[in-house]
């Protein structure tokens, strides 16, 4: 597989001919990357894009979104402005009783109470809403959470969560009503969602590709990747959904997307080169912990094993750390980098079909990504 679009930084281009990212995260830096806008992708036909799905890859659209950015140019900069308050320690449940919040929240959904969860290190707040019908409760527990990203005190990115009930312990799936109620509040919050969950010829390609009469936007999470953020290699799949939606709208994020079973194999073939197990001996201290965990890595099953294990501390060393791998992927094809009016879609059906990722924000400043989960109706 190769990507000519994106490579690794090397002395035989100039900047004149590519645009230049580094690559860091959390103070950790992975080299690199040079982008050449005259070898940009177009979108795949839809064959391409189906045929894609069907092997749990990561699907790129790009520009898919671009024309319709300016409609909702006014609803982006108001959702700037809250990121920039909370950023500020600005008081969440001040700025959601003023305009244009209280407008858009109407009468349906009462704002009930903030809370703070102290188990949580990562949330900043929980915002917690009862939705009415008049003076009639209808449901209650329906949230916005808001969260750092990491702990690193150099990254400024957040996430807002739109949910119910006990975060990681309740089946969402099972409360269709609640879940969807929960993906109206995030449209209220943040109106430009609806430039996905509108959009008409974006939908129809999704029902095409999945085979389905309808679907629907659920388990919503508004982000907003700062310079040294974005999000560790994970999966997303949940009980219910098909897959992810992840839409750039403003600033620049860099990937590294592929299947489980892709990820499977290049972990496997990691290994097979000198260079890189000295790597990674100088970023697992412990020297038999090492040794034992390169012994795994013989085995497919045994990093399938290891990736099912969350926060396995030296594949997450691996994964995140090693600018050894992190050549590798793009060398073998996995990098894609999204502007503004982009589209990533990610098969998340379940924990052995779904596609891997990982994010790095390389724009100067923040920018917002909308991230829902598809749902079959």
């Amino acid at each position: 597989m190769t990507n000519t679009y994106i490579s690794l930084l090397s002395n035989d281009k100039t900047a004149s001919q590519t645009d230049i990212y580094p690559i860091v995260r959390r103070g950790i830096s992975s080299g690199s990357v040079q982008i050449n806008p005259a070898l940009h992708p177009d979108i795949p036909s839809l064959e391409a894009i189906q045929a894609l799905w069907q092997k749990n890859e990561a699907i790129y659209l790009p520009e898919i979104l671009k024309a319709d950015l300016e409609q909702f140019a006014d609803e982006i900069k108001q959702s700037r402005n809250l990121y920039q308050a909370i950023l500020d320690e600005a008081e969440v449940e001040t700025m959601l009783d003023e305009k244009p919040y209280i407008d858009r929240l109407g009468e349906k959904f009462q704002l009930l109470s903030t809370r703070f969860d102290e188990a949580d290190p990562q949330e900043i707040l929980s915002v917690d809403f009862d939705v009415m019908d008049g003076d009639s409760l209808v449901m209650e527990d329906i949230w916005m959470r808001i969260s750092w990203l990491s702990f690193h005190e150099e990254d400024a990115s957040l996430r807002f969560r739109f949910s119910f009930g006990m975060e990681n312990f309740e089946d969402v799936s099972s409360d269709p009503e609640r879940q969807l109620a929960a993906a109206e509040l995030s449209q209220r919050v943040f109106p430009e969602s609806a430039i996905i969950t509108e959009n008409e010829t974006f939908i129809q390609l999704l029902q095409h590709v999945l085979s389905l009469p309808a679907l629907k936007f659920v388990e919503r999470i508004v982000y907003f990747n700062a310079p040294n953020g974005g999000a560790q290699f994970h999966h997303d799949a949940e009980k219910g959904h098909l897959g992810v939606v992840y839409a750039q709208l403003t600033g620049e994020t860099f990937w590294l997307a592929l299947s489980r079973e892709q990820l499977v194999y290049e972990v496997n073939q990691f290994i097979t080169v000198q260079e890189n197990l000295d790597e990674l001996k100088q970023l697992i201290d412990d020297e038999k912990q090492c040794s034992l965990f390169v012994s795994n890595l013989q085995h497919q099953s045994k990093i399938a094993d290891m990736l099912n294990e969350p926060g396995h501390e030296e594949m997450t060393i691996l994964l995140n750390q090693s600018p050894l791998f992190f050549k590798q992927m793009v060398e073998a094809g996995y990098a894609r980098y999204l502007k503004a009016g982009d589209i990533i879609l990610l098969p998340q059906e379940s924990m052995t079909d779904c596609a891997w990722h990982s994010v790095f924000c390389v724009s100067e400043e923040a920018g917002e990504a909308l991230s829902f989960a598809i749902k079959p109706v």
